[in-house]
């Protein structure tokens, strides 16, 4: 199974600041993980012991940046997450290995590790199915992913959010999408909208993370309005059926 799955962590050059206290993260909480972790950039480096860097040029979206990753990696699927997730409890590995291991036994579409809203049925004892109508069936975060099911879903001019919405229309007719019935991941949302999010990044800085200066952050106000206009997207997601 290690060579049939791969972690694919979604970035580019201008988020370079991140990649340090990221691979702290993993090194913390997952430094078990038994498959590669590919940390995608357009032409810059970086020189890691866990992550393998995926230089893949230019890009003109995420999606355009997602396809271009996909070429080079040799994998059947692909755990798909983004840069700015920053893991901050022990992942149980045995209980990730376990679930892409169903995955590839019954040649799913997609599987969720992470809390997955909408509409959806008991399939296992472990395992929900998400059902045909149900909204963001096709969330990205920790998710994985049949590599050939993830290529027809992308069109390359399409940012994430899109993906998620205009992309969900598109898997209707897919029926084999799942989600686990616990979280496979913690982790923390550090970055919105380019800006840090301060009480994570005090966090991160207290753990002893290398934070960058560059970036900037959130002032309180800005991010007491992202959590109300969040929490309200949230609440709305959680009642679609």
């Amino acid at each position: 199974m290690k060579d049939n799955v791969a972690v694919l962590i979604s970035t580019y050059d201008g988020a370079n600041d991140l990649w340090e206290p990221l691979e702290e993260a993993y090194k913390c909480y997952w430094n078990d993980c038994d498959f590669p972790i590919f940390l995608t950039s357009n032409h810059r480096s970086f020189e890691s012991d866990l992550f393998r860097p995926l230089q893949i040029g230019k890009e003109k979206s995420w999606s355009d940046n997602i396809l271009k990753s996909l070429d080079k990696i040799n994998a059947k699927y692909v755990l798909l997450t983004f840069d700015d997730l920053f893991l901050n409890k022990k992942v149980d590995n045995s209980f990730i290995m376990r679930q892409c291991q169903w995955a590839l036994d019954n040649n799913v579409d997609y599987l969720q590790f992470t809390k997955s809203v909408g509409a959806k049925q008991e399939f296992t004892r472990e395992i929900l199915k998400k059902n045909l109508s149900t909204e963001y069936r096709n969330a990205t975060v920790f998710s994985l992913w049949n590599v050939e099911v993830l290529r027809s879903l992308l069109v390359d001019s399409e940012n994430a959010w899109e993906f998620e919405t205009k992309g969900n229309n598109r898997c209707r007719d897919l029926p084999h999408f799942y989600s686990t019935k616990k979280a496979g991941f913690s982790y923390l949302n550090g970055v919105v909208k380019g800006k840090w999010n301060p009480v994570v990044k005090n966090k991160l800085v207290k753990a002893g993370y290398n934070i960058s200066p560059q970036r900037k952050s959130f002032s309180m106000l800005q991010l007491i309005k992202y959590e109300v206009i969040k929490a309200a997207y949230t609440f709305k997601r959680g009642c679609v059926k």
